[in-house]
């Protein structure tokens, strides 16, 4: 069902390669002029939902509408080339035989080509470069012709499979924040997928967690990080600590609830969808940087500190033996063996506690 924002509606969409469904019941309503970073591990599915979205994929089922256009069903699909997209791969493929100015302007037509390959160097900031060879481009020159030739024909949608993982770590930082600069001055509707946690939180206005073909989560970057679906999607997207505790009726300030837990008694929401009563045994999960050095809390022995420059995560023993990090600032940082206190910056998160879960855990994520 699509609602009155939304420029992009894939319902109940499913894909299968023979007997094996690839995608699953897949729902997602993307607004016009957002920036989707699509997130998974390897294999979830990621490629085949923007190959799909494409067109390069049949539909076994459900619809995918871009605007007021059915663009791929069960019975129908309209072909690649008149979708009106735009795609930019992992490698940017340009035509080795063409210049930089050839391949930005590859498929317009005759009319006001030339005005507008210049304009587009322009924007990507290789103004001067149209009659440069690929070969004479380094791997973020590519990628910016790549990215200027997928908007020369003016895409209803932008779809960006992984453009920046063979890039250097610096480079790759310096050229995903241009080019999502470059998709909101544009107004341009984009699909990005990546498997970088940090990549989908700092570029993207919404975020869609996806595992095994489906989606276990749609939301903005904050939503995603600091109110995960579930404990997969918690420790995918970040750094968690987990710990098991009782549910306490009582609410606490603010309206929270209470846990009884290896931290003691602390503030707590229910994830979306949970109810438990008293008594309950729940799963707590907290993010390392809402742990912190207090006068006040519950005691721990300071060990292993993994020293990042701004920050660490400091590993904590509790007078229990439980172990579990805190995400600290560097100029705060206590030294190794130290006696320290430690307490909740804010509300930890609840889920139903399953089978497998034996105490207190530490996800390093993804």
């Amino acid at each position: 069902m699509k609602t009155a924002n939304s420029w992009v509606t894939i319902d109940d969409l499913r894909v299968s390669y023979g007997p094996v469904n690839i995608l699953d019941s897949i729902r997602l309503q993307v607004p016009r002029g957002s920036l989707v970073a699509v997130l998974g591990p390897s294999g979830c599915g990621k490629t085949t939902l923007l190959r799909a979205i494409a067109g390069l994929l049949p539909v076994h089922s459900g619809s995918i509408t871009v605007g007021d256009r059915v663009l791929s069903s069960a019975s129908s699909t309209v072909a690649p080339e008149k979708r009106g997209m735009g795609w930019v791969p992992q490698d940017a493929s340009l035509f080795p035989h063409l210049s930089v100015g050839g391949n930005i302007g590859f498929g317009l037509g005759r009319a006001g080509k030339s005005a507008r390959v210049a304009e587009l160097a322009a924007i990507v900031g290789l103004a001067g470069f149209e009659d440069r060879a690929p070969s004479q481009l380094s791997g973020g020159q590519a990628q910016r012709v790549a990215l200027a030739r997928a908007l020369a024909a003016r895409p209803d949608l932008m779809l960006l499979d992984e453009p920046f993982a063979a890039l250097d770590p610096l480079l790759r930082s310096a050229l995903r924040t241009e080019v999502a600069e470059l998709l909101r001055d544009q107004e341009n509707t984009t699909l990005l997928v990546t498997h970088d946690q940090e990549e989908a939180l700092s570029l993207a206005d919404y975020v869609a967690v996806m595992r095994g073909g489906r989606i276990e989560q749609f939301g903005t970057p904050a939503d995603v990080y600091e109110r995960p679906a579930n404990l997969w999607v918690a420790g995918f997207v970040g750094d968690t600590v987990e710990l098991n505790g009782t549910w306490i009726a009582e609410a606490g300030g603010r309206g929270h609830s209470l846990v009884d837990c290896e931290l003691g008694r602390i503030r707590v929401d229910p994830a979306e969808g949970f109810a438990p009563e008293a008594g309950d045994s729940v799963r707590v999960m907290l993010r390392p940087e809402w742990l912190r050095l207090a006068d006040h809390g519950t005691d721990a022995r300071v060990g292993a500190i993994a020293y990042a420059g701004h920050d660490a995560l400091v590993g904590l023993e509790l007078a229990s033996g439980a172990l579990l990090r805190a995400r600290i600032a560097a100029p705060d940082l206590p030294r190794r063996g130290a006696e320290v206190t430690i307490a909740v910056r804010r509300p930890a998160i609840a889920f139903p506690q399953t089978s497998g879960d034996n105490g207190v855990g530490i996800n390093p994520g993804c």
